[in-house]
């Protein structure tokens, strides 16, 4: 036995085994082309990943015929509730909600009056709060004022909106002043239904005027809409 070697294993020749050189260039070639094509590919629009949908739409909508012809307001308020699992019945309101000239301040008219006119009008959204209040229901009363984003943010974390609009337009619309020379606005022709989604090309609503389904493309149901200044109500679930 020389000196310097163990037993059972031979003196290395001194030349080191790596990989084999052709495999390994082959690798690196491959790995450089797939890093060139992700980035080629992400530079250019139309070959990148899609965007996420845009839309969102509450799967718990249904139809419902409101009561009296001028109960718009707690028939919506009835599906949007019952849409949140705290159904309240359009027949509730009439118990929390006042009557005043000023639909900023209750009922305004005659719920069994004919619809259209603004003698027997309806209400606006914040003595509706008040009453959800009343009833245990959280909600928010809000005016989008011209931004769609009112209504889409409160849609995504899934609270129906309940929205008044100007099925007329502006033509008759126009100020009121009570007693104490505070100025609200009236608009002929106004209606009330509930939004439960929305997407690029439109918002979606069940309208319990007439029990139906109803779509209105952005720019439809942004001029309605703005003439009441983006009057919105959210209810909470």
């Amino acid at each position: 036995m020389q000196a310097g070697t163990v037993p059972g294993h031979h003196r290395s020749s001194g030349r080191s085994r790596g990989l084999p050189l052709l495999p390994v260039a082959i690798i690196g070639i491959v790995a450089l082309m797939a890093l060139m094509a992700l980035t080629f590919r992400s530079s250019l629009p139309f070959l990148s990943d899609p965007p996420d949908p845009y839309g969102t739409t509450l799967p718990s909508a249904f139809l419902y015929q409101q009561q009296r012809s001028l109960s718009c307001e707690y028939a919506s308020l009835h599906i949007a509730t019952t849409m949140t699992g705290q159904s309240v019945s359009e027949y509730a309101f009439d118990d929390v909600v006042p009557l005043n000239e000023n639909p900023h301040l209750g009922y305004r008219g005659d719920i069994h009056g004919e619809w259209g006119n603004t003698t027997d009008y309806g209400v606006y959204n914040g003595p509706l709060e008040t009453a959800l209040t009343q009833l245990g229901v959280q909600s928010d009363a809000f005016y989008a004022v011209g931004d769609r984003a009112a209504l889409t943010d409160e849609l995504d974390l899934g609270r129906p909106v309940v929205v008044w609009l100007a099925l007329w337009g502006a033509g008759g619309s126009f100020d009121a002043y009570s007693a104490d020379r505070t100025r609200y606005q009236l608009t002929q022709g106004m209606h009330v239904m509930t939004a439960y989604g929305y997407d690029e090309s439109g918002v979606y609503l069940t309208d319990p005027g007439t029990a139906v389904y109803q779509f209105y493309d952005w720019q439809e149901f942004m001029w309605m809409w703005d003439i009441m200044d983006g009057m919105g109500l959210s209810v909470y679930p």
